[in-house]
């Protein structure tokens, strides 16, 4: 958890240092490591809320998910030699503190929830997902650490890019956190005699933490990959939630944070000699102080607005005052840290001057509504606070730290016994301080060791203490982790006593010694907020465990009464090295049998020994280092702010929200424009200028337009209606609005600029620039950038170059490449030829052949048997079937709000407000649920009423009126209101309150609410998403029957073609030799995979969605599973789904191969049916719905 909110600071604070980070960001990442407890938070803790207490969750499920996000992950990043992949393990007893306190305010939760479930009537027997298994020893993690062993097998299967990787896999079972197990390896790494300095290394971490411990590992290339903040403040819960959550991910740049840290501190005159990782290691020492895993923060120590400001200011000053820095190599220097604490005592009194301001607008902030909930905590605090104020600002420092001591650790300093128990505060304190130094630095200290009090001591009395006592080098003694179930009975509160082997569950009984006659698992314990805000910051006061009698009760209990896979989560494990091999291979049996057949794998698995030195050179000699030396010059590897002239540097206040907090400007200085008369000879000639543009980011990219207040120069083929961010300028005009259009771009430029902290002097010009993402094929058969898939930016012309000046990875087509032993796809059309096969490239015979060597080759025949088309039903038959008008079924299909209560006013509710609506249509947006309705020649593109109108047509699927049918039977009462308020009132009715349904028994009524709230839950349909109108789909029914459609077949011969395509891993590489094709795909084409995006180069598979969401997709049920592929939204079994761009498939089927067969001889301008990226897909056209008389209609529905 580490500092709370430190990066949001960080990157308010350094703005350049964080940018979006998607498939192709250009960055060469050699090392991944992947802190892989976040994933599985991410995966198994759904939003809506109910889900994890109502319904059990599938166990397959929950692992095809974790594992398909970290495929996502491996695959955004593209790492080129190593991913580490590790999970939290036993944790020394420090951290298991912090855990105990999270796991029981976690139970306290649950039980909360469950009570007020209970009175209700809707509590769930069957076991749910909890949580607290995501720990070491238990039996879910146990069986995550096999599947993920599993997944690597299969990646190394599945996946071409695995076959230059190396991976290793540290589980739950190899003590210590995840963290400090990919610090521990990456300095095992630099501390190799062939360790590669410009090696680049990825961390995906959510955690604040890693951005510390990665600045503080100082390596010359280290990111932080995570995910961007959701601003979704949608405080409803909604049952059909049918929009897809697509991630994105952002990343830290911490070699740019560290250029900032210089530019920062660079300027300040020190008595010793500046060094920036020495500043950087007592700034996170600094830090240390506001959070960590470890300790309690200083008091009001924090990151709020403002306050940090004074923190920083401070650590400044102490920086000009010190004769040496405070750490050295992870080892604190206790004269210099008695001057850091001493400067800080003065900040520690503005800090809590600062928190009783803040506290006190939170209270009177009484529509926060966390306002009951914490009313008590906030009011007692606040005493405690205002106290303290007034005797510090009377400079009553003594009474104020008696009143602090005595509130906070019951103790009496004025005393003799009351200074000792101080004194051992502190020094306990001071421990701590070494321990998180020496933990991050160097690796774990003790596993025994732990702060063993709730709170931390003043910074005065810190300082009073370093000054009267001559503090050594604090050293810990040897010690080793807690067994697996020990720590469980560490830190696992009653209420998950399951989650433990059932003999030792009876030390939680009560006549257990261990809660009698004092009982370390108590169910009721004191909260303290300790002068903070926020729930997730205060101290639960749970007891701290006895570690003798833990120990000692632990030894008693009889080990024989375990089962096999019992004994064998009590045992640590080691970490495995997984690499290729050209061995025959082992069989490995299937962790995912109703997914995949035992199988052999050419994978072998070696197994670490737990010595870091060792295991890392196991590592690195199986990396071709010649091979990895920079071929380059000495270009950056990642963004730089070094690669432009920087003049100077300020801090200066946010001009937004936050303007309590500062940011570093940066001033760039001019730069000579020598190359702007290639770019105007350029545009003379009516040619395309391609440069290398950006700043930091410094993409390859081709730029459109250069304005400046005396020239306007259009590139080739470029004119205002090509320009977005000029679209509503007239070319016709262009004379009459040039001096319009410079002050347009250059105050789009001057905020981007003041967004990234830039500040320019003098803008000489000002350019707009592309950057192209993917390629397309043209009707004519040409490739060229995607025009619809691209990036516009506004920047100063210094910005761009004509030389390449960071060596990111350039995407740009390569000219010439080595064809032998390539993998490709056959297209060719000729009837002996079946299109899609796949071989490798044996022999060049000439320009127009090359000699393949097929080995598999698809099926192209669809059982047309298994297609089962779904009947429709017009709505005004399905109105009268239910009784119920057409404007109530529309509703009914919507978003209905049901308003339960107001969490500020009542503590007893569950939730505030819920949508009970089907969610299968948006009509604002032009959406429906293709499998649950359909509109008879649906404008895609309508507009304003037309757009709404449309929808009176709807046509409604079988499973939806046998779905609303059983709506309509299980909540009359709702029914009958709707009915009461009238068609005109029900258009704009935005919410329901619980009490205009249920005004003589509310609480009848919220459990009645609730009950069918979970009924929507358990609808396979609940999840099915939202298209565009213009979109269509085959039935869930249909996918399922497809699923056992026969796959392809091995086969080995040789043919002659020139018609093929490449899959090459480092470009987007389009081979000249490229057949015609089909520029449409239909429902039912077979179609094969052309890249790694989303499945295996050269995958089979199916099209069985077509869907428009602003862009054309396609859904393609695979012929085989695979890791990274999904269920279409419950719609195909698992891993055998995908959602892809229509140029990562090429189209197959018989048809299309007989058509382009008839017109290839000599038809050279032939038009075959298709689409542009321009034009949409298609206007639906299906047979009439079922429409028969009212009483044949009923009779038939009654029937179905």
């Amino acid at each position: 958890m580490g500092v709370p909110n430190f990066y949001s600071w960080l990157s308010k604070r350094y703005p350049m240092c964080k940018y979006p980070f998607t498939k192709h960001h250009g960055h060469q990442i050699d090392f991944l490591y992947l802190d892989m407890n976040q994933v599985i938070y991410k995966c198994a803790t759904n939003q809506t809320i109910l889900k994890d207490y109502m319904i059990e969750k599938s166990v397959d499920a929950l692992w095809t998910s974790i594992l398909n996000y970290i495929d996502t992950i491996i695959n955004i990043v593209d790492p080129k030699l190593v991913i580490y992949l590790t999970f939290d393990g036993v944790a020394p007893r420090a951290k298991a503190n912090q855990q105990r306190q999270r796991r029981f305010a976690s139970s306290k939760g649950d039980a909360k929830i469950k009570q007020l479930l209970k009175q209700l009537d809707l509590e769930q027997q069957n076991q749910t997902f909890k949580n607290n298994q995501i720990t070491a020893g238990t039996e879910f993690m146990y069986e995550l650490n096999e599947q993920v062993k599993f997944f690597i097998y299969r990646k190394f299967k599945e996946d071409e890019k695995y076959a230059n990787l190396q991976v290793i896999f540290s589980g739950s079972d190899v003590p210590g956190e995840g963290e400090h197990k990919i610090l521990e390896f990456m300095r095992g790494i630099k501390n190799q005699q062939n360790f590669n300095p410009n090696w680049t290394h990825c961390i995906y971490s959510a955690d604040a933490d890693l951005i510390m411990l990665g600045l503080g590992i100082h390596l010359k290339y280290v990111s932080i990959i995570r995910e961007q903040n959701s601003m979704d403040q949608n405080k409803t819960q909604i049952a059909c939630k049918r929009n897809v959550e697509n991630v994105s991910f952002e990343l830290i740049n911490l070699s740019i944070v560290k250029e900032y840290m210089d530019l920062e501190y660079q300027t300040i005159k020190m008595k010793i000699p500046y060094d920036i990782d020495r500043v950087i290691d007592d700034f996170l020492l600094l830090f240390f102080l506001i959070g960590n895993d470890f300790l309690p923060r200083v008091y009001c120590f924090d990151i709020k607005q403002g306050t940090v400001e004074l923190l920083i200011d401070t650590f400044k000053s102490f920086l000009e005052q010190c004769d040496e820095y405070v750490t050295q190599d992870g080892w604190i220097n206790w004269k210099s840290m008695n001057l850091l604490v001493q400067v800080l005592s003065k900040f520690e009194i503005k800090a809590i001057e600062k928190r009783l301001e803040e506290l006190k607008k939170q209270i009177k902030d009484t529509d926060n509504p966390e306002y009951l909930d914490y009313q008590m905590q906030w009011e007692s605090e606040l005493k405690i606070l205002d106290a303290l104020n007034i005797q510090f600002s009377n400079n009553n420092s003594a009474v104020a730290r008696k009143l602090f001591y005595q509130n906070k650790c019951q103790i009496d300093i004025d005393s003799e016994e009351g200074r000792k128990e101080l004194d051992n505060i502190i020094l306990k304190y001071l421990e701590g301080f070494q321990f998180v130094l020496s933990y991050y630095y160097h690796g774990v200290p003790s596993w025994e060791w732990y702060y063993c009090y709730y709170y931390s001591p003043m910074c005065f009395d810190i300082c009073a203490y370093l000054s009267r006592n001559q503090i050594q080098k604090i050293q810990f003694g040897q010690s080793k982790p807690y067994d697996p179930y020990q720590q469980l009975l560490l830190i696992l509160p009653p209420h998950n006593a399951n989650l433990l082997p059932a003999p030792f569950r009876v030390l939680y009984d009560m006549e257990s010694p261990l809660r009698s006659p004092f009982d370390y698992y108590p169910d009721e314990y004191e909260i303290d907020p300790f002068g903070a805000i926020w729930e997730h910051q205060f101290i639960c006061k749970v007891p701290f465990m006895n570690s003798d009698l833990l120990s000692s009760e632990y030894q008693k209990i009889d080990k024989s009464q375990l089962n096999e896979l019992e004994k064998q989560r009590s045992k640590f494990g080691h970490a495995y090295l997984f690499a290729p091999t050209q061995n025959k291979g082992n069989l490995i049996q299937s962790i995912l049998p109703t997914v995949y057949n035992n199988a052999k794998y050419k994978t072998i698995q070696i197994q670490l020994n737990g010595n870091i030195q060792q295991d890392t050179q196991e590592v690195l000699q199986r990396i071709n280092i010649q091979d990895q030396q920079d071929k380059e010059n000495q270009l950056p590897k990642f963004p730089s702010l070094n690669i432009l002239k920087i003049n100077k540097t300020w801090l200066q206040n946010k001009k937004d929200k936050h303007k309590n907090q500062k940011v570093l400007k940066v001033e760039l200085a001019q730069k000579n424009l020598e190359f702007l008369d290639k770019i105007e000879s350029a545009s003379d000639q009516a040619q395309k200028f391609n440069c290398y543009c950006g700043y930091p980011q410094n993409y390859y990219g081709e730029v459109a337009l250069v304005v400046s207040k005396k020239s306007f120069l259009f590139l080739k083929n470029y004119q205002l209606k090509n320009i977005q961010i000029l679209s509503e300028f007239r070319d016709d005009i262009l004379n009459e609005v040039k001096d319009d259009i410079y002050d347009h771009l250059k105050y789009t430029m001057q905020t981007r600029l003041e967004n990234q902290g830039i500040f320019l002097e003098q803008i000489n010009a000002i350019a707009v620039v592309y950057f192209y993402k993917e390629l397309i094929r043209n009707q004519d058969r040409t490739y060229s950038y995607n025009m619809l898939n691209v990036r516009e930016e506004v920047m100063p012309l210094e910005w761009i170059s004509d030389q390449k000046i960071v060596n990111l990875v350039d995407y740009r087509l390569e000219k010439q490449i080595d064809l032998i032993n390539q993998k490709v796809i056959v297209v060719n059309n000729d009837k002996n030829q079946i299109c899609g096969s796949i071989g490798y490239v044996e022999k060049f015979v000439n320009q127009e052949q090359y000699i393949i060597k097929i080995f598999r080759q698809p099926n192209l025949q669809i059982d047309n048997d298994k297609i089962k088309m779904q009947k429709f039903y017009d709505i005004s038959i399905v109105s009268e079937k239910l009784d119920i008008s057409p404007e109530i079924i529309h509703y009914l299909l919507g978003q209905i709000r049901i308003f339960i209560g107001d969490k500020k006013k009542q503590t007893d509710i569950i939730v505030q407000q819920m949508d009970i609506g089907f969610n299968a249509v948006h009509k604002g947006k032009n959406q429906l649920v293709p499998e649950l309705l359909r509109i008879h020649e649906a404008q895609f593109d309508s507009e304003g009423y037309q757009k709404f109108k449309q929808f009176e047509k709807a046509e409604l699927s079988e499973i939806l009126v046998k779905d609303l049918e059983e709506y309509v039977k299980r909540l009359p009462e709702l029914i009958e209101f709707l009915k009461s308020v009238g068609k005109e009132k029900l258009r704009s009715l935005q919410q329901i309150k619980i009490t205009d349904i249920f005004k003589d028994d509310v609480q009848k009524g919220i459990n009645i609410i609730l009950k069918h709230y979970t009924w929507l839950l358990t609808l396979p349909t609940s999840q099915y998403p939202l298209c565009n109108v213009a979109s269509q789909t085959y039935s869930s029914q249909t996918i399922k029957a497809l699923e056992q459609q026969k796959q392809s077949k091995k086969v080995e011969k040789s043919l002659f073609t020139h018609k093929f395509w490449l899959l090459h891993q480092e470009k987007f590489y389009v081979p000249p030799l490229m057949t015609e094709h089909p520029k449409i795909h239909k429902l039912g084409d077979r179609v094969v995979a052309l890249n790694n995006h989303y499945t295996n180069f050269g995958a089979y598979g199916i099209v069985v969605g077509i869907i428009d969401n602003g862009e054309i997709m396609i859904e393609v049920l695979w012929d085989k599973p695979r890791f990274g592929q999904k269920d279409l939204g419950g719609r195909c079994s698992p891993l055998r789904g995908s959602t892809v761009h229509f140029l990562d498939i090429f189209n197959i089927t018989q048809q299309w191969q007989e058509q382009l067969n008839t017109l290839s001889g000599g038809a050279k301008s032939h038009q075959v049916e298709g689409w542009t990226y321009k034009q949409k897909v298609f206007v639906p056209s299906y047979d009439k719905p079922e429409n028969k008389k009212k009483k044949q209609q009923q009779k038939q529905a009654q029937t179905q």
